[in-house]
This record gives structure tokens, sequence and C-alpha cells, in this order.
């Protein structure tokens, strides 16, 4: 049988040679696990292409009651869309959407409500 008592296995324990640990070891495992971004569930431009679709969509259904009205509207939006302020206006709120969208998402730094405190 083993005769030793715990205190001297815990004493021949900590005389065993280790080798240290890398100096990022830590640092490395928790972003690898607990401060990992978690991915979007959808693209961004996805997310905007099915926004522009379902704003198209709701402005549209109200005005398909006829055929008459389905040749109106597209025609209407054929000559809204060829204004030349639309078309500035539309390319200002798209430049100013992925510029937005470019800035760095500071949300990681903000620790509103965490756990043990």
């Amino acid at each position: 049988m083993n005769d030793r008592t715990d205190d001297e296995l815990d004493r021949l324990l900590a005389a065993l040679p280790l080798e240290e640990p890398p100096a990022e070891l830590r640092a490395s495992i928790l972003a690898a696990t607990v401060r990992r971004v978690p991915a979007e569930p959808i693209d961004p431009w996805e997310a905007g292409a099915w926004g522009l679709l379902l704003a198209f969509a709701a402005w549209v259904i109200p005005h398909l009651s006829d055929l008459n009205g389905i040749i109106g509207t597209i025609d209407r939006v054929a000559f809204t869309l060829a204004q030349p302020t639309t078309l500035i206006w539309l390319t200002v709120g798209s430049v100013a959407a992925f510029a937005a969208s470019a800035i760095p998402d500071f949300s990681p730094r903000i620790h509103l409500a965490r756990k043990g405190r």
C-alpha cells in the first residue's frame, strides 16, 4: 500500500520542476472564449437589402389595387428615381450608412451589467 500522507504528496508535487506557461496564455484563452464577439446572425448588407425590400413592399402594396394603379406607381417611382436630387440623397444616405457600419464597436469596453458585482 501507499503510506504517504496528503502533506507529503503536496510537498512532492510542489518540488516538481515545471515549465513556466507562456506569458500571454491567460489572455489568449480569455480572448478565444470569454471575450469573443459573437458572429452576426446575418451580414449587414443582407439586413440592409431585406430592409429596403420590405420598405419598398410596404410602400407599393397599397397602390396595387388595379392595373392603372400599378402602371401609375411604376411611372411615379421611375420619375422620382430619375431626379438628380433623389440620386444625390440616395448616394449620401448610402455613404453615411456604410460609414456608420465601418465605425468600430465600442461595446466590449462598456460593462454596464457585469455578473458578480
